[in-house]
């Protein structure tokens, strides 16, 4: 009780001082309660987690090992903790933190959303198990930057059953509607999920609501591509271009649609914008040396398998291409 008021004393004294420029700051409170108590942990942690919003990261590790160090088990000193190691990069503590949070307690949320988010980007045998987790706990409602591991993992069932639960919330969730028609869309084997008529409404359905978005374009023109429907490929691919002219990979994609419908002056063209946006671009050089073949031009190809070595010396295709003339 004795700090507060000397606490707020000192606020009044700052605000009336005439020599004072400004109130004191949220910092400043901080280190003020931290100066009288250094064993007050939920203080430390609320100046850690300043730190670290602010970007003094090692200050913030300071005092959240200080806090960690008073009392182990409090849940917003170990959520911290998880966060500052995990942009110290070392996410072995990262890990440990926010599994003693869910021991301390089980449906501390925050905490699981990060432990399965960290678990799922190491490709942890037990992603499957903490999303399910999750989303009982959320009355099946998870997030798209989860659900897209279910969607690397090849785990279209449970993938479609909480993006259909999104779409019950919000029908018009931009995130939601690209995830969903990626996975109807996925050509894999694997996939029994495969929907070439579902994929395409909602790509349409995208670009109703969304026209000015270019990767949709992107989606649906590499759909196409991979239903070897190279003309209606190219339309979407150019309409994405329109809206992002820097995007390499439209322009790789187009050269490749140019080539599957022998149209080898039009293949060189896209190679080379893709080349002239990223002149390291290596299967890019290596798609433009095999158009110069298809065309009859060897000196060219010849030069373009020779930038490929430039870019990766052991580069095998490249080695093949310059012994066979």
């Amino acid at each position: 009780m004795r700090l507060i008021i000397i606490f707020f004393l000192v606020i009044f004294s700052q605000c009336n001082s005439p020599n004072s420029t400004s109130n004191l700051t949220y910092l400043d409170s901080l280190s003020f309660l931290i100066q009288k108590d250094s064993s007050d942990f939920k203080v430390l942690s609320q100046r850690a987690k300043f730190y670290l919003d602010n970007n003094n990261i090692q200050s913030a590790k300071s005092d959240i090992d200080q806090a960690y160090s008073v009392f182990k088990n409090d849940i917003n000193v170990l959520l911290i903790k998880g966060d500052i190691y995990f942009e110290l990069n070392e996410t072995r503590i990262s890990k440990k933190s926010w599994e003693r949070c869910l021991s301390v307690d089980p449906n501390k949320i925050e905490c699981r959303i990060k432990l399965t988010n960290l678990l799922c980007a190491v490709r942890d045998t037990s992603c499957r198990s903490m999303i399910d987790t999750l989303a009982q706990l959320q009355n099946g409602i998870v997030s798209t930057s989860i659900i897209v591991y279910l969607k690397e993992m090849k785990e279209y069932d449970l993938a479609l059953r909480l993006l259909n639960n999104l779409l019950e919330e919000d029908t018009v969730d931009k995130e939601v509607l690209y995830l969903t028609s990626l996975i109807y869309s996925d050509t894999t084997s694997t996939n029994r999920f495969f929907d070439s008529e579902l994929s395409e409404k909602y790509f349409k359905e995208i670009i109703a609501r969304y026209p000015s978005d270019s990767q949709v374009y992107y989606n649906f023109g590499k759909h196409k591509q991979n239903m070897s429907q190279f003309s209606l490929a190219l339309d979407l691919y150019n309409k994405g271009i329109k809206l992002n002219p820097n995007s390499m990979q439209t322009y790789y994609n187009m050269g490749f649609c140019e080539l599957e419908l022998n149209n080898y002056p039009q293949a060189i063209n896209h190679f080379s914008s893709a080349i002239s946006i990223d002149n390291s671009f290596l299967i890019a050089y290596h798609a433009r040396a095999y158009a110069y073949t298809l065309n009859g031009d060897y000196k060219q190809a010849q030069s373009d398998w020779k930038n490929c070595l430039m870019i990766n010396p052991s580069y095998i295709p490249a080695i093949e291409g310059l012994s066979s003339r």
